[in-house]
């Protein structure tokens, strides 16, 4: 499983390494199949929270825990089928190309109001917006063709470098300064395949997910340099006329088979 600290405090400055794809040494080589086909393709999904997400830091001079949540989160990607697939898919930075349906309103354009009824510090209502793609790679287990595994994994930016996300309170529909912070790196996780969910489970405050810059630093809570935990079960549904990004109904499914 993937473990590396990706920002380094020096005098209250933050700076993030750059961890490319030669960092991350599989273990397996995976075949995808998709709705039942290992043909080289990409498929349309969405996908849906199911008991909405935690997002918590912590402050390292008193380890004080700031906790935040959302009670909803959808989001549209991409799976890949075939042989030898990493990534195996790819949570899609939200945008009016690739999800017009689900855009914010006017005063927030070019982003969806995915992530719903956040909260934060004092009860301030949040924005979290994606700053990248988001890819899933499977990892460290030995899965094989029963439709039943847990396939551990972990999430990245593009071509494994760090993921990243904005994430500030909203004042009158608007972006405010009082708590409003980049948190960037990666996050564990794993593919369970009976349920066809995607959980990702970052916790422990290890240093993989961490604040690497501040506007307003939350009065004082989310100072540049602190670790960031991120926990949520999102449950992956596949492009049917029926279907909507918040109530997934028809999965593709989707199977992954490895080879050591």
């Amino acid at each position: 499983m993937r473990k590396s600290l990706i920002g380094v405090a020096v005098g209250g400055l933050v700076t993030t390494a750059a961890i490319g794809a030669a960092a991350f040494a599989h273990p397996y080589t995976y075949t995808v199949s998709v709705g039942g086909s290992t043909a080289p393709a990409s498929h349309l999904f969405y996908a849906s929270d199911v008991n909405g997400i935690d997002f918590s830091v912590k402050r390292l001079s008193d380890a004080t825990v700031t906790p935040m949540s959302c009670d909803e989160v959808n989001a549209e990607g991409e799976v890949y089928s075939g042989t030898g697939i990493d990534p195996i898919g790819v949570i899609k930075q939200v945008s009016l190309a690739n999800a017009p349906d689900i855009v914010g309103p006017a005063n927030n354009p070019g982003q969806a109001t995915e992530w719903k009824g956040c909260t934060g510090p004092f009860g301030l209502d949040m924005t979290v917006k994606q700053l990248n793609d988001w890819e899933v790679h499977a990892d460290g287990t030995n899965p094989t063709s029963a439709l039943t595994n847990i396939v551990s994994g972990y999430v990245s930016g593009p071509n494994n470098d760090p993921l990243r996300a904005h994430v500030f309170a909203t004042l009158g529909g608007k972006e405010g300064t009082s708590c409003n912070f980049i948190v960037e790196g990666y996050a564990d996780g794993n593919f369970d395949e009976s349920d066809q969910t995607l959980n990702i489970t970052e916790t422990g405050f290890s240093g993989d997910l961490t604040v690497v810059s501040t506007e307003g630093d939350c009065f004082e809570l989310v100072p540049a340099g602190s670790p960031a935990d991120f926990e949520g079960s999102f449950e992956i549904g596949k492009d049917d006329s029926g279907n909507t990004k918040g109530n997934i109904t028809v999965n593709h499914p989707i199977n992954l088979i490895s080879t050591p």
